[in-house]
């Protein structure tokens, strides 16, 4: 009941950390009761003002896995990856993470990739894919077994987990997203900002997540040994991106079972031109929709899709099919340049989406 969140809320008030049980509690209830939102606003303000932390972030994961639960695609769990990470980040991009993922995919690498419409960006994947005819919250809404059916036709999904929940069990959640926050423009950083995609009921062992602050390198590295991954990286662009960044130094959390390591790269480190904000900078959606197809088809060799090489690179190290970020860099861009991700890209559309909208598309981008 929505009473037995007050204790919890003044532990919070009071500066004291929860317990991943406290949190999990806490947020089962607030997403299946809190139908006016006030205990949501309340609690979350407390927490970011407080400052999550790791076994917070696990029961906030955790209390994801009760309206979302897990379900096995058939696959090892040590061979598929997903790229999202928190968005947030200071310069407008491109959708990096989705040409990332065909990329990736392309390789033959199963691919689960998180995605929702844009919040900060001016596109998230979501927004991004419904231009060319896929809709990944509808198909999330399908339920696991078209899931499954999608990674296994092409090898990769791109879909939403939190589309999955049903809408009666989770009233707080859903009037908190798609009621209470337009209405108050209450849009502060919360939980579900650092941690919506951590969450997968999709079997995975390794990740790639980036942040859109350093300071929450260490929780979210933290989080994910906790969750029992063996291999990933949670990277942070210095200079406001939530990805690995050819604009500057990026910092990363390098996690495995046993350890945390901590090490900054450089773009000239990773074989890559080091750019200016500017020049990866996207002005409209029509913009980042041609970047896109742009470096999907091979037209474009500047600093946009050195964004993308770099970011495909983190994911083949994570992968074990590269021994550095720099030998992930060169693979991406040969599976560019053989036209592998065009194909994989067009697989994926033809089967989900509207091959009339692409090739409309692909004629306004002059790829």
């Amino acid at each position: 009941m929505l009473k037995d969140l007050l204790p919890i809320i003044q532990k919070l008030t009071e500066g004291q950390d929860l317990t991943a049980s406290e949190a999990e509690k806490a947020f089962s209830i607030l997403e299946s009761e809190d139908e006016e939102s006030y205990f949501f606003y309340t609690f979350l303000a407390a927490l970011h003002t407080k400052g999550e932390t790791s076994d917070e972030l696990l029961g906030f994961c955790k209390a994801n896995q009760h309206f979302v639960p897990g379900f096995s695609v058939g696959l090892n769990a040590d061979r598929i990856i997903d790229l999202s990470g928190t968005g947030g980040d200071m310069i407008k991009t491109p959708n990096i993470s989705t040409a990332a993922s065909f990329i990736v995919a392309s390789k033959g690498i199963v691919v689960v990739k998180q995605a929702f419409f844009g919040v900060t960006g001016l596109m998230g994947s979501a927004d991004l894919m419904q231009e060319f005819g896929v809709d990944p919250l509808a198909i999330s809404r399908e339920g696991p077994q078209r899931i499954g059916s999608i990674i296994k036709q092409v090898g990769m999904v791109i879909y939403h987990a939190n589309s999955m929940a049903k809408p009666e069990e989770r009233k707080g959640y859903f009037n908190f997203w798609l009621k209470r926050v337009p209405e108050t423009g209450l849009a502060f950083v919360t939980a579900y900002h650092l941690a919506a995609n951590v969450y997968s009921p999709i079997p995975m062992k390794r990740r790639v997540y980036g942040v859109f602050s350093e300071k929450y390198l260490k929780p979210l590295s933290e989080l994910f040994k906790k969750l029992e991954y063996s291999k990933g990286l949670v990277v942070h662009g210095v200079g406001g991106l939530d990805e690995v960044s050819n604009i500057g130094p990026t910092v990363i959390h390098e996690f495995t079972t046993d350890t945390i390591r901590e090490y900054t790269v450089t773009p000239v480190g990773l074989g890559v031109r080091e750019a200016q904000p500017y020049e990866i900078r996207v002005a409209s959606r029509d913009e980042s929709i041609q970047d896109f197809l742009k470096i999907i088809y091979s037209k474009d060799k500047g600093p946009k899709r050195d964004l993308v090489l770099v970011n495909a690179a983190a994911a083949f190290y994570t992968m074990d099919e590269v021994s550095t970020l720099k030998d992930g860099v060169d693979l991406a861009l040969n599976l560019i340049d053989e036209q592998k991700v065009a194909d994989k890209f067009e697989e994926y559309v033809k089967l989900y989406g509207d091959l009339k909208k692409l090739e409309s598309l692909k004629s306004k981008a002059q790829v």
